[in-house]
This record gives structure tokens, sequence and C-alpha cells, in this order.
């Protein structure tokens, strides 16, 4: 029972840390995906069932606080945590390069993810520019990277 209320902690502070971020620094809340590094933490760190029911929260969550299409990030979440989860099965994903790697591979994944899942939607189809789609997968991998690292010491 430990393990869930040590979820729902994080998935509250990754909202709460989105929230503030988006608010008061809203330059840095483009660069910086909370419920993406939460996720993919829980890719790299937990068995895929874990991972499955925090990307559909923290998806569910992301969709309720930022007014988008109900669904959308949770499916989004879902798939990218499954898949980087397996990518994880797979290779050594310990050390901060890789993990790196991962959260950037992982963003864009997720922005794809998105596209596709408009164009089925039968909406208008705006992809993010390169520009913005590197800064969010930079800004991921190095707060991820930091944060994986907080939380390894506290464990």
């Amino acid at each position: 029972m430990m393990p869930v209320w040590k979820g729902l902690l994080a998935l509250v502070l990754a909202a709460g840390g989105q929230t503030l971020l988006s608010r008061y620094f809203p330059a840095a809340g483009k660069m910086v995906d909370f419920y993406t590094i939460l996720v993919l933490y829980y890719a790299v760190s937990r068995r895929k069932v874990a991972v499955m029911c925090m990307g559909t929260t923290a998806g569910l969550v992301e969709d309720l606080l930022t007014h988008t299409v109900l669904g959308m990030n949770a499916f989004k979440k879902t798939l990218v945590g499954y898949v980087m989860g397996t990518l994880g099965s797979f290779f050594m994903l310990s050390q901060p390069l890789p993990r790196f790697g991962v959260l950037f591979l992982a963003t864009v994944l997720e922005a794809l993810t998105e596209a596709g899942l408009v164009l089925v939607l039968g909406q208008h189809v705006v992809l993010p520019s390169a520009g913005d789609l590197i800064r969010l997968g930079m800004g991921n991998g190095l707060v991820g990277i930091f944060i994986y690292w907080v939380v390894g010491k506290l464990e």
C-alpha cells in the first residue's frame, strides 16, 4: 500500500510543480513537463502495470488541469510510458546519459503521438516547431536527471 501513497504524492508534486511553473514562469513551463518525467521514472524503475496506471492517472490529471481533450494526455503518457518501459527492459537505463536519451526520445514520441491522435480525431494538426521540441526534450532530460538523482538519494 505504501507505493500507492508514494505514487499519489509524486503525482501531486508533479501537478503542483507544473501548475506553479506554468503560472509564474511561463517560458520555463514550456521547457519542462513534470508529468512526462514522472511517468518515465516509473517506466525505468517499476513494472509495466504500475507504469500504465501512473501514465493514465498523470495524463488524466494533466487533461483536467490544462483543459484539453479528456483522455488525450492520458493515452499519450500511457503509450510513451509503456514503450519506454519496454525499451528499459532491453537496455541498462540506470545511468544519467541513457536516462537523458530516454527522456528526450519520449518527448519526441509524445509529440508525434499527439499529432496522430489529433489527425485521427479529424482536427487540424499543428506540429510543434523543431526548436520547441528540442527545448522541451532538453529541459525534460536535464530536469529529469536531477529529479532522478534526488529521488535516488531519498530512497
